[in-house]
């Protein structure tokens, strides 16, 4: 049975929890404010330069490898994941949305994971060309750069001719969900929308470029989008955290009172049985 100490040493200790649960719900609150403006700013440029590529792509498929339609034999999936747990069902949805995909697909995926909690939850099922690592503890353009270049890379040295994507779409902080994309080839627009261009000097050089350029965009985009979405969860899950938390307290408190209470009633019923009893002995 406890006694009055150990609840007061559990009620300390919860208390504790509650300064550490507080502190990162507030330090995840102001990275989600960062990257969340981030976001919001750079989408529409981003989308931007995603319909011209499907314009080019309708209009001229040949002029670069990455234009035109997918082949899918040899298919690359890039997982955006987290390297630090703590954040609800975020990795887990992430990990299960990649496993549904390969599944639905019946593909022989090779994968690129980025996030120590994707690798951790996908080697053990699929085979892992390559993991980043700790990305997300200063990101910044030149990790969309590096991601850019394996992938760029890898197609030109026919490792895959095909790359998806699964990550974390962020909407609002009350909303996000795992999603897989097409990637590259970039697939083409309808026809009623297709709009004409002027390329100067050469279609080969800018096209080249701008490919270079939308990749790099596009996955700087992703890892936005995954970042904010993971701080959104984890400001969350730290939120109900503190909630639990304080209720733990007020719980154990109450039992504490009333254990407290207990051990009164009993000191007075045991003085007062005291008393009668001289009472009776003096009589």
């Amino acid at each position: 049975m406890r006694n009055l100490q150990d609840y007061r040493r559990r009620i300390r200790a919860v208390k504790d929890l509650i300064q550490v649960t507080k502190a990162m719900k507030t330090v995840s609150a102001a990275r989600l404010r960062r990257t969340q403006n981030k976001v919001i700013n750079f989408k529409p440029y981003a989308t931007r330069i995603k319909y011209m590529l499907s314009n080019l792509a309708s209009a001229i498929p040949d002029a670069h490898p990455l234009l035109g339609e997918t082949k899918e034999e040899k298919p690359l999936l890039l997982v955006i994941s987290a390297d630090k747990g703590l954040c609800g069902p975020f990795n887990y949805n992430v990990i299960k949305e990649a496993e549904r995909f390969i599944k639905e697909k019946e593909g022989n995926f090779r994968l690129i994971v980025v996030g120590r909690k994707g690798e951790e939850g996908l080697k053990r099922v699929h085979p892992i060309e390559k993991v980043y690592k700790n990305i997300f503890v200063k990101l910044n353009f030149s990790h969309a750069m590096e991601i850019t270049k394996t992938l760029i890379d890898g197609f030109y040295k026919n490792q895959w001719d095909s790359v998806f994507i699964t990550y974390t779409q962020f909407f609002c902080v009350g909303r996000y969900s795992p999603v897989t994309e097409r990637f590259v080839p970039i697939e083409k627009v309808e026809e009623e929308e297709m709009e004409e261009y002027i390329f100067e000097p050469e279609i080969k050089l800018v096209v080249e470029e701008l490919i270079k350029h939308y990749i790099e965009l596009e996955v700087w985009r992703i890892l936005l989008e995954s970042s904010t979405a993971e701080n959104a969860a984890r400001m969350i899950a730290m939120d109900q955290a503190t909630r639990n938390a304080q209720d733990m307290v007020r719980n154990l408190t109450l039992e504490m009172n009333k254990l407290r209470q207990e051990k009164i009633t009993k000191e007075l019923l045991d003085i007062v049985t005291a008393i009668e009893a001289m009472k009776k002995s003096r009589t």
